[in-house]
């Protein structure tokens, strides 16, 4: 059997997308915001319920977690690693190795972050995927204590759980990221 090249599969999802986009979020066309109730799925997972909306959606993002004490330690924490860290990175990134040397798991995961870093759509998003990729990839290169361990983790993961479903996607298309970038040119 003959596989379908892939420019075809893309030219027809172009067109595809053209005649009936992807769904997306629509709350932010209404307004600012949208009310939400607290909901709990059958696994006992919290999800909200946003008006309007066709999905629930996924964790609580919103409240007392972003406007309350925990903040400040978020955003500390942002700030160390997007900025002091990446500061480092560049004073020693020449003493790293090249992608094309690291271990094959250091490796998949650089290609995979870059696969991700070219899917962001805001130029400073793309720049902190590259600066993830740098340090957890040099990470995992340098210390093999914890690249074990991940690589461990990682064969214990049900992958069942880590796809992305329908409204995971749907709710990632408007954080503006091309989660589709697969099947459409954007």
């Amino acid at each position: 059997m003959k596989i379908i090249p892939r420019w075809l599969i893309k030219a027809f999802f172009n067109k595809w997308y053209r005649i009936k986009p992807p769904e997306t979020v629509s709350y932010w066309k209404r307004g600012d915001s949208a009310r939400a109730k607290i909901v709990y799925d059958h696994e006992g997972s919290m999800k909200m319920q946003i008006e309007g909306e066709k999905y629930l959606y996924p964790g609580f993002p919103r409240g007392y977690i972003l406007q309350g004490v925990l903040a400040g330690l978020k955003h500390k924490i942002k700030n160390a690693v997007f900025n002091d860290i990446f500061a480092e990175m560049q004073k020693h990134m020449h003493e790293s190795l090249p992608p094309e040397k690291m271990c094959p798991f250091a490796k998949e995961l650089w290609r995979v972050f870059e696969v991700m870093e070219e899917a962001e759509v805001v130029p400073d998003m793309k720049a902190r995927i590259r600066l993830i990729k740098q340090v957890v990839c040099f990470f995992l290169q340098e210390d093999d204590a914890y690249r074990f361990r991940a690589q461990w983790a990682l064969e214990h993961l049900d992958l069942k759980k880590c796809f992305l479903t329908k409204a995971d996607k749907y709710y990632f298309r408007g954080k503006y990221f091309k989660v589709d970038h697969d099947k459409f040119d954007y």
